[in-house]
């Protein structure tokens, strides 16, 4: 029985994103079928992957392997990529990629998997991986992989799955792991598993908190904040002290933070040393402290410590502490609808008497990765990556690679580059570079000498008896696509169910009949109802329930800008256009977020010019009321941005009566209900017994049972007065793969009354 080690829980966004179509059938005379999948994600847009398909055998091979997630393995004697067609692993000289067969893969038999994939954490050493086996559409099983004994153990159950933060975090010497469920973190053991001694869970508990709470640093110590105190924990002593969690507190307090710690938005960095702290509040505002426990007097000279404050729009991609305390920050930042980077340092050595973040003057670099004896640092751009002296920073020599998506050194002198249309190991000192694989494939066929070849970038490669691609430079004449041989035909077929456009069928001519390549998608899409559900064009609470299968998720900016840049970024990696609600507040106090939201392209509509209850008896609306305060937010938004607003609104709270719907249709507006309320917005203060709140994750879940073909889904914007444990906007991507494994495209609020009509 095959052990289901690792699914992907997501599936894709608008047709663009829903559906895989397959083409480029090439049938050789011994009835061996190249053709190739056609499938878009976030992040990466399009990208087409090969295969070659042994008719007479029935087996399949992939020939390209898109690098949508890479890792090192065993100490970095092995590669291994990640994608939507399955796990792959070289040998031990980054050689020989092949399908890893506890792994479902697409040439195996499994379906191939859409949108954004989760995460695979492989420890240090490369000998363990670490990733979600989701139950539902917002929780998942936490699996420890072990990759010589090709063994599974369940650690955790029922944890918050997440697809871009880290499962876990494990220690240098990759003996332990800190994850964290429903609020709470726990160590993890390998000597106890490889001995057989796991301690249940309750007994492993390190203190409240999430991810963003833990760091280790270089000596296996792990650092930990709670509220505003700093505790240092020797991982020899997490048994000891877990065990008397409840009695003593875990770990030693060795400094204490000026702010309460938020998991939801604050993270930090602890120095090499261990006395430095690098807390990151919000986002957006950057301070470093000397850690101390007693801070009742101070002693010494007083200092000004160096703090670094960031727009709203920006997020830290990257941090680099260097052992000699040298800082450097990259941030990336959505400015006019695009995303731009900067780079930032600190030296707290040669600076030390008057300690100041400087920006360099590095533009479009889209990440930076230190080598391990930090000499060298590499940046990476979206033509190549670029290798300067960490210290002076220096230029020492650039390498032209055409559009670079991940990068990491293999050790100090060779480094992996991972792109679009292939992957290379090169040597930062001699420039030498061989291929690992191609990421995709160009035009492709059999030669006349039988050889598979296939063009990238003008070049032509030959999958050689190695099954490795090597250079040609001679002229190669590449037969014509051809669909039949003497025992087969092979054709293209529309397919009406789950996530494939079209199938590939084969005709056994011979023997007299058709069967598919591979299996229909497991994964069917929702059935529509028999009856349509009555809508109103002007009082708009949803659209059709039979004509097509299409949400739409809302923003409902109130006041508080939290949450936003997260929430374009999402939208940006998944080419969504939605629609968003500004109130009058939202915009007096932040105006420059109103300006990006205006250059980002999505819908704008209305949530009127003061945020209160429109039906409370105690206030007097009438018509001339509604119309000035939609007039006057529309005004402010064309202040502040020369656009108009779109003749959408909604009241504040979604509080409305039909006086008020009717005052704002003699304006031209139509009212934008919603026929799902996710709850997102009560408070944690809320939580009493029959209390209406919930987390995040069972947010998700009941936004998966409530809605229909044609719902409106909103979203809040910003943090509630009281506070919550953790926000939507958060894990909005959860949201919209949970919609898209049921097929539904996300459309903004406008396309659904469009449809309805």
């Amino acid at each position: 029985m095959k052990r289901w080690i690792l699914i992907i829980f997501c599936l894709s966004v608008f047709h663009l994103y829903g559906d895989v179509t397959f083409g480029g059938l090439h049938l050789s005379e011994s009835d061996q079928l190249l053709f190739s999948a056609d499938a878009t994600g976030p992040l990466y847009g399009d990208y087409r992957t090969m295969f070659q398909a042994d008719l007479p055998g029935q087996s399949m091979q992939q020939l390209t392997f898109f690098p949508e997630r890479v890792v090192l393995l065993e100490n970095g004697t092995k590669f291994q990529i990640e994608n939507r067609f399955g796990i792959f692993r070289t040998d031990e000289n980054f050689q020989n990629l092949h399908s890893v067969k506890e792994f479902p893969a697409f040439e195996n038999g499994k379906e191939i998997q859409n949108g954004k994939i989760s995460n695979v954490e492989a420890s240090p050493d490369g000998l363990y991986l670490l990733y979600y086996r989701p139950v539902n559409y917002s929780y998942a099983d936490l699996v420890l992989f072990s990759v010589k004994e090709q063994q599974e153990v369940v650690i955790s159950t029922e944890n918050e799955f997440s697809l871009d933060n880290k499962v876990a975090r494990w220690s240098p010497d990759s003996e332990y792991f800190i994850y964290s469920n429903k609020g709470a973190l726990y160590y993890f053991s390998i000597d106890q598993y490889e001995n057989s001694r796991i301690i249940a869970e309750d007994f492993r508990s390190i203190g409240e908190g999430g991810i963003a709470s833990v760091k280790w640093s270089s000596r296996n110590d792990l650092y930990y904040i709670h509220q505003y105190r700093v505790y240092k924990i020797n991982s020899a002593e997490f048994f000891t002290q877990s065990i008397y969690s409840g009695l003593f507190g875990i770990g030693t307090m060795i400094g204490k933070v000026p702010f309460t710690f938020d998991r939801n938005f604050d993270s930090f960095d602890i120095s090499p040393d261990g006395q430095k702290i690098l807390l990151n509040r919000g986002g957006r505002n950057l301070f470093l402290y000397f850690l101390k426990t007693d801070d009742y007097r101070s002693t010494g000279d007083i200092k000004s410590l160096p703090y670094l404050f960031l727009p709203r729009n920006t997020n830290i991609k990257r941090v680099i502490w260097s052992g000699n305390d040298l800082i450097t920050i990259l941030a990336s930042s959505v400015l006019n609808g695009k995303f731009e980077s900067s780079i930032f340092r600190i030296d707290l050595i040669s600076q030390e008497e008057s300690l100041t973040f400087t920006q360099t003057d590095e533009l479009d670099v889209e990440d930076i990765v230190l080598a391990e004896d930090e000499k060298n640092i590499a940046l990476m751009r979206k033509d190549g990556v670029e290798i300067k002296n960490y210290t002076s920073w220096t230029y020492i020599r650039k390498f032209e690679h055409s559009g670079p998506y991940h990068i990491m050194w293999k050790n100090n002198e060779e480094i992996i580059i991972s792109g679009s249309y292939y992957t290379e190991l090169t040597n930062a000192v001699s420039g030498e570079s061989r291929i690992i694989t191609l990421s995709q494939p160009g035009d492709y066929g059999y030669g006349q000498d039988g050889y598979i070849y296939t063009s990238s970038l003008g070049n032509t490669y030959q999958l050689d008896e190695n099954e490795e691609w090597v250079s040609v430079n001679e002229k190669v004449e590449i037969k014509s696509p051809a669909v039949s041989s003497l025992n087969k035909r092979v054709y293209l077929e529309q397919s009406s169910t789950g996530s494939y456009e079209n199938m590939i069928m084969v005709r056994d001519i011979k023997g007299y009949g058709t069967k598919t390549l591979f299996a229909f998608p497991e994964k069917q899409y929702e059935p529509f109802p028999d009856e349509e559900d009555p809508w109103d064009l002007q009082n708009f609470t949803h659209g059709s329930r039979i004509r097509r299968r299409e949400v739409s998720l809302v923003f409902n900016a109130v006041d508080s800008v939290e949450g936003l840049t997260e929430i374009l970024n999402i939208l940006t990696e998944y080419n969504i256009r939605t629609t968003f609600f500004l109130n009058g507040e939202f915009m007096r106090r932040n105006p420059e977020a109103v300006k990006e939201l205006s250059l980002s392209g999505h819908e704008i509509g209305s949530m009127f010019y003061i945020y209160f209850n429109m039906t409370d008896a105690k206030f007097k609306i009438d018509e001339e009321f509604i119309k000035r305060g939609l007039a006057r937010n529309e005004d402010d938004y064309f202040l502040l941005t020369g656009k108009e607003l779109s003749l959408l609104w909604h009241s504040p709270y979604y509080f409305v009566n039909s006086e008020i719907i009717r005052a704002s249709a003699s304006m031209d507006y139509a009212y934008i209900g919603r026929d799902v309320d996710p709850l997102d917005w009560v408070p944690l203060s809320d939580c009493t017994g029959d209390s209406m709140y919930l987390s995040t994750m069972d947010v998700i879940e009941k936004i998966m049972s409530d809605k229909k073909q044609g719902s409106i889904i909103p979203i809040r914007i910003g943090q509630t007065v009281r506070g919550r444990d953790d926000y939507l906007f958060q894990n909005l991507d959860l949201l919209i793969n949970g919609l898209l494994s049921q097929g539904y495209d996300i459309v903004p609020v406008s396309t659904l009354r469009e449809h309805v009509q």
